[in-house]
């Protein structure tokens, strides 16, 4: 599986009908406890919380220690504000929709077996198959995965931030920005497009071309007997160990732009915030406080403990 279809596939469990997705009921047996981590000093302290950005309806992860961090915090910083980062996205669409009528398609770059399918992922995401081959291909991959994602049965609308920016704009409490997404974006799309290509042609010919899910699973997998296992796991307080980024060239270089690089920029970002008193929630992706390259191993290097709540 291509390491950026990865990044937005969903582990829900879903089967499909002649018509439409239809998202079985989940069980969590469990309280749930995702972890908190605290980084303070004499008069500021920052309550790290991992997240998940789109979640189905219903799925509970919230802990009685959490809901008391929320109340006592004077703010709230995740990682690009809806406020943030509209102007910014909006110049970027507007320079991307300019440059596609010069794109050769990506269907023309792929084998002609490989660029079928591509045409085939376009229409099983309902994406506009025209649009989908001119994009980036980069962009046109994690437009599917969202399309993926909204059928499968998680949405943005029950994601942790979009919860919390709720809560603290009630509250009349200040929301705040770890860094510019289009910033994050930008230089994604700088990795050389031929290493995408070569990985999504290896990934598209290993697809059955049948079902959009199976590509984003991976190994012709069914969907059918998946399950919410990296949720759980999070919502269970558990270490998230499998991010599947791939070990070829793109993969690599991928998640040092998606996770290494942006973790010490971040761990740059929270040892200056200790400067400034009070109480803040930061609420990033869970998949940042995970494995050799964390946020926590970031703020270890600049020789900040950072200590387990939960």
């Amino acid at each position: 599986m291509a390491p950026a279809a990865s990044a937005q596939a969903t582990h829900a469990k879903s089967v499909r009908s002649d018509e439409a997705f239809l998202v079985p009921a989940f069980v969590q047996d469990y309280d749930p406890k995702p972890a908190i981590w605290k980084l303070a000093d004499d008069d500021t302290t920052i309550y790290l919380f991992g997240t998940f950005h789109v979640l189905p309806d219903g799925f509970r992860w919230r802990s009685a220690r959490f809901d008391s961090i929320v109340e006592d915090a004077d703010e709230l910083v995740i990682e690009t504000s809806d406020a943030d980062s509209e102007a910014g996205s909006q110049a970027m669409m507007v320079r991307v929709l300019s440059e596609m009528k010069d794109r050769v398609p990506t269907s023309k770059r792929l084998s002609p077996e490989a660029g079928e399918k591509w045409l085939a992922l376009a229409e099983l995401t309902e994406m506009p198959p025209a649009i989908f081959d001119r994009m980036p291909p980069m962009l046109a991959i994690m437009a599917a995965g969202v399309g993926q994602l909204d059928m499968m049965g998680s949405e943005s609308e029950n994601g942790v931030e979009t919860i919390l920016q709720s809560e603290f704009a009630e509250a009349g409490k200040p929301i705040g920005s770890i860094e510019d997404s289009n910033d994050v974006l930008t230089n994604i799309l700088s990795i050389d497009e031929d290493l995408l290509l070569a990985q999504l042609e290896t990934d598209l010919i290993a697809w059955n071309g049948e079902d959009s899910e199976s590509f984003f699973l991976g190994d012709g997998e069914d969907a059918d007997g998946l399950d919410l296992a990296l949720e759980h796991e999070w919502a269970k307080g558990e270490e998230i160990e499998d991010l599947d980024f791939g070990e070829g060239e793109f993969g690599v270089l991928f998640e040092k732009i998606l996770l290494e690089d942006r973790n010490r920029a971040w761990a740059g970002w929270l040892d200056e915030r200790l400067d400034t008193p009070g109480t803040v929630l930061v609420a990033v992706g869970a998949g940042h406080f995970f494995g050799p390259t964390s946020v926590q191993s970031m703020l270890a290097e600049r020789g900040l403990s950072v200590e387990r709540l939960d």
